[in-house]
Formats: structure tokens, sequence, C-alpha cells
């Protein structure tokens, strides 16, 4: 992690306090804070970072950024004092990433995103030291720390951006402006803050492309059909499976066990995946037209792609006693449920498929026709399904009309434990559902 001069912190922002020394990391959770942490006294719904400025001292910050109108005690902390504490983090992070000669790769849509942001920072570690934020942080809050947090001698950096509402990805690109660009699918993720639907979030994603600075735009083909992708100037690239679009700019082929990828210039002899899952192969080709993007030589990408590993709680694999189980709990919406459904494996014989599927959140008026639709499509490929949360009933109401097996709960614990009674060795179980449900619980 780079370390920082304090005077140069406070230069940045706009600050005048005559403080010296060395500042080793920002943070905004008081629990995370180490000796030499500067800490930014974030104000949220539940949570306001000025009521722990007693334990960040005690924890060795050695200050804090916080409002103008903050009237407490400092705690023997040097207080930064600012109009806007989140603009002021934001301020920071771009301000460092602008001295930098890191060339920026962003990542948005609505599903696949931390997957295949991971899959690209494995790509281009073939050529480039490579930085990347870690997890799913991809928010107003934690772009901008991991930033800061980084090492500072990163020749790409990749950034995954989400948003819950509009004008929240172009805040992010005005921080870390990308070079090259890639989005995913579009679905009916937070739709509820959307009025437009899907049209509205396809729009508010489409500001990813916006920045001056941004040379190419990678566009799942099917995110490229939404017309808002197409109102700015940067040169566009689609990539595909070849069964969703044979007309893609990137396209992956499957041979048998194998797969190659074709573009204008030909097509690559075939190579292993440490993969099949569809929506996997699609967060690979989206990423190996990024690392084409920059550069490198389809054998350099074919030879990264070994080392591709499924990150976790996204379609990872779980052996428990002989039940393999589908931990893809991270979160939810039609699309990436309609995937997870789609790829199941296939039970030993006479064995049996049972989801686990909790709710999915923020659809808004979509709720119950999202449900309704996830339902019908389980009907046909799972034998048992267990609902958790109020918005599936109406997934438990579609196999009851089928007299086909289903269970209702909206209590964790007691799911978890009917898990473990229906489940036998053999048996695949998919665990699937909005993050809140916490349906990653069911295997600790």
């Amino acid at each position: 992690m780079a370390q920082f001069d304090f005077a140069q912190v406070l230069e940045w922002l706009g600050s005048t306090l005559p403080v010296s020394g060395k500042v080793g990391g920002f943070k905004q959770d008081s629990r995370a804070v180490v000796p030499g942490d500067l800490f930014f006294a974030l104000k949220g719904e539940k949570v306001d970072g000025h009521e722990y400025l007693n334990e960040v001292a005690e924890r060795g910050a050695v200050g804090a950024v916080v409002s103008k109108h903050y009237r407490g005690e400092s705690f023997g902390l040097s207080l930064i004092r600012v109009e806007d504490v989140l603009a002021s983090l934001q301020k920071l992070a771009k301000s460092v990433l602008a001295r930098r000669s890191a060339r920026v790769v962003g990542v948005t849509g609505s599903v696949g995103k931390t997957t295949t942001k991971e899959f690209i920072a494995t790509l281009l570690e073939g050529k480039f030291r490579v930085g990347k934020t870690p997890g799913n942080a991809n928010s107003q809050v934690s772009v901008p720390l991991s930033i800061l947090n980084s090492e500072g001698d990163e020749e790409v950096v990749v950034v995954e951006m989400g948003m819950t509402q509009p004008r929240e990805i172009e805040k992010l690109i005005a921080i870390a402006p990308p070079e090259i660009c890639i989005i995913t699918k579009i679905a009916l993720a937070h739709v509820s803050f959307f009025s437009e639907g899907i049209v509205g979030i396809a729009t508010a994603k489409a500001e990813i492309l916006s920045h001056p600075l941004t040379k190419l735009g990678i566009l799942n083909s099917q995110a490229s059909a939404f017309s808002a992708m197409h109102n700015n100037s940067c040169l566009k690239m689609t990539y595909a499976l070849e069964e969703e679009d044979g007309n893609s700019d990137f396209i992956l082929c499957r041979e048998g066990s194998l797969f190659y990828a074709k573009e204008k210039e030909g097509r690559t002899s075939p190579f292993p995946l440490p993969f099949t899952a569809t929506h996997l192969c699609e967060n690979f080709i989206g990423a190996a037209a990024v690392a084409r993007g920059m550069g490198m030589s389809w054998s350099e990408i074919i030879t990264q792609a070994q080392k591709l590993k499924v990150f976790m709680r996204r379609f990872e694999i779980i052996e428990r006693d002989g039940i393999i189980f589908l931990n893809d709990s991270y979160n939810a919406n039609y699309t990436s449920m309609k995937a997870a459904l789609l790829n199941l494996p296939v039970p030993r014989a006479g064995k049996k498929r049972i989801a686990v599927l909790g709710s999915m959140k923020e659809l808004g008026s979509y709720t119950e026709q999202m449900h309704y639709e996830v339902g019908k499509l389980a009907l046909s490929h799972i034998d048992y399904l267990l609902c958790l949360g109020e918005e599936c009933i109406t997934m438990v109401e579609v196999f009851q009309k089928e007299n086909r097996p289903v269970e209702h709960f909206l209590d964790l614990q007691l799911i978890k434990k009917r898990v473990f009674e229906l489940a036998e060795e053999g048996d695949v179980v998919l665990l699937k559902g909005s993050n809140s449900k916490k349906l990653w619980q069911v295997l600790e």
C-alpha cells in the first residue's frame, strides 16, 4: 500500500492544517482502522462516522475528515473539516489516480460484474502489473477507498462500477476515467429506482461510455441493443456466445469439450476452460475482448485463461458429504437466476436437483412477474423447491399448481435445517437469492 505525506493529502483536500507525517491508509469503517490511517467520518442512513472518532483515535488513526458542522471532541485527532465528507473522499481519490500512469479498465452491467472484473484482471496479469477493486467493492465509497489503498505502482487498474440510481456511474468515471470499459448484460436489477424500467437501467449503465478519455467500449450483444449505448462517440465492439449472437466482434464457440474464439482476424485453435457454465463462458469472452483491446495476443490470453477461478459465492461448487452445492448466493435478479438454473450439473443417477431460492429485491412493480417467471423456469430444471422470503410466494404457487414439491420459509435457520434433512448423497443443491437473504449461511 502506498504511503502519503499528510501535508500533500491536506493540500488535495483544501485544508491548511499545520500537520506533518505520513498517512498509511484510508478507512471509513472504524473497526478496520490501524495505526497511521486517515478516517473519513461518513454519515449513512443508520450510522454516523462522527460517533466513532474516539474508537478511531484509540486505534491509532492520525486524523479524520469530518463535516465542518461537527462540534464534538477531537480525541487527539487532527480533524480536517470539509463541506461534504463523501465528496472529499472522491476528490482525493481522483487527485491521486490522476497523478499516476495507470490505465483504467471500467466494468459495469447488471450481472456478472465481479466475475468479469476478476477474469479481466487475471488475463491482464499475463502482460501487465495489475490492480483491481477488491471483492464487490463498486460503490461511491468503496471505489475511491480502493484507489487510495492500492499499491500505487499498477500499470492497469480494473475498476468495478456499480449503481442503484442514475448518475452514480457518472460520478465513478469522474474519479477513475476508463480507457476501456465493458458492459455486461442489462437486467431488472434495482429497477425500483428507475421509472423507465430496463431502458432506464441501460441508460444509467451507459454513463460509463461517456467520459472523453474513454477510447473503447466492449458491450455484451444484449446490452448493445439499447439505444442509450450509442449516444456517445467512443468506439464500440460487442461480445457474445455463438448460440446467442454469431455476428458479434468477439464470439466464443464450443467444440466438444473445448472452446475457440472468433473475431474478424479469424479464429483461435481449440482450448480448454476451467468451467463450462454458459454465463461464466460469457464472462470469459467479454474479459478476453478487453484483453485484446489492451494489446494481448490470443496465445497470452489462453495461457492466462487456465488460471481463471470462480469468485466466492458466484456459482461456486462445494461438495459436502457427497452433496454438490452450487453457491451462487451473492445476489439475484431474473437473468442471473435463469443462468444458474440452466447450468445446474446433472445429479447422480436416481438423485435429485434441489433449488433453495431466496427472494429478489428492489424489483418494484416487477416483483410478482419476475418471481413468477423464475418459478415457471424452475419447473423444468429442478425436482424440489425451497423458497425463502415473502416475495417468493408467487414461485410457491407456480409449483403448487403443478403439484410439484415445494416448501416456503421466512426463517433462514429453518430452511437451513430443512436442506440437510432433504438433501442426500448424489444430490445437487442450488443456493441463489438476493444478498440480503444470506443463503451462503446454509453452508456455515
